[in-house]
């Protein structure tokens, strides 16, 4: 019989295991191309991606598909889905020129330009990425998600407060579709096996 749960197993478990805090995670690199390989955007390493933020490391989930026989339901594992594949949010700082803006409003415009209804509308491919980095305490990496087939959909609202703005940093979302993750690295031995 396994030994009972104790605080003191906690504390063990919790000083080996430590916690991941929630500015250890890295937006590192958002690169779409669109279906013929034009490059729409492209960020990466510390020249605009330092404005990300805040933004999440997205879910996976195996839908449920129920067998039933004889008043019996019997739950077997369905296809993968992705929480938020269709909306995928990253959060960032605005700068003085709004020049970051600018840059997805333009890749925005590349998928589809109301001005001619042309554009870059075709299916992601597997060059359009967003990749995001878990950290550890001395800002290493230990784990790096890759979404595959990444595509801009939402450019948030930029909200000002002429008249009784305090000077407070605005910020603005930017929602992405994805096809799904792949988990490209991950870090070292685990406390938990």
């Amino acid at each position: 019989m396994a030994d009972a749960t104790t605080i003191q197993n906690f504390f063990a478990k919790a000083q080996e295991a430590q916690f991941s805090r929630d500015f250890l995670f890295r937006v590192n690199s958002v690169q779409l191309t669109g279906p013929t390989n034009g490059s729409l955007i492209e960020f990466g390493g510390d020249k605009e991606l330092i404005y990300a933020r805040s933004a999440t490391l997205p879910g996976r989930a195996i839908e449920n598909k129920t067998v039933s026989y004889m008043g019996l339901d019997f739950n077997l594992p369905g296809r993968a889905t992705y929480t938020n594949s269709t909306g995928y949010s990253i959060e960032f700082y605005a700068d003085a020129d709004n020049s970051l803006r600018g840059k997805f409003e333009s890749a925005s415009r590349a998928v589809f330009d109301d001005q001619t209804s042309t554009g870059e509308y075709g299916m992601p491919g597997v060059k359009d990425t967003i990749t995001l980095d878990l950290l550890d305490k001395q800002l290493r990496m230990t784990k790096q998600l890759k979404l595959i087939g990444a595509s801009i959909r939402d450019i948030g609202d930029l909200s000002y407060s002429i008249s009784d703005g305090t000077g407070e940093v605005v910020s603005f979302p930017v929602s992405f579709s994805y096809h799904y993750y792949e988990d490209t690295i991950s870090g070292g031995d685990s406390p938990f096996g």
